[in-house]
């Protein structure tokens, strides 16, 4: 049972509803950002961070590559959800 609910898509801020249809087109799903939408304003901050630094750093490896790549280490560090 999930310890945050997540928030409705039709509620969610409308910037991060923009931002779910980017990473269900990078990444195959963004549900999770739904949790996130309970701070909008603290998640958008992330992304005006994140956003930039991945794009100039990742180089040509794909964003499902590299979400994978993270999946496979939290599965080995026996991260649970």
């Amino acid at each position: 049972m999930p310890r945050v609910s997540e928030i409705p898509f039709a509620q969610v801020d409308p910037e991060l509803q923009a931002v779910m249809r980017e990473y269900d087109k990078e990444l195959g799903g963004s549900e999770f950002v739904q949790v996130f939408a309970h701070a909008p304003e603290v998640f958008k901050s992330f992304i005006n961070f994140y956003f930039p630094l991945v794009t100039t750093t990742r180089g040509s490896v794909d964003m499902k590559l590299t979400e994978l790549a993270r999946l496979k280490v939290a599965e080995k560090n026996e991260c649970n959800l």
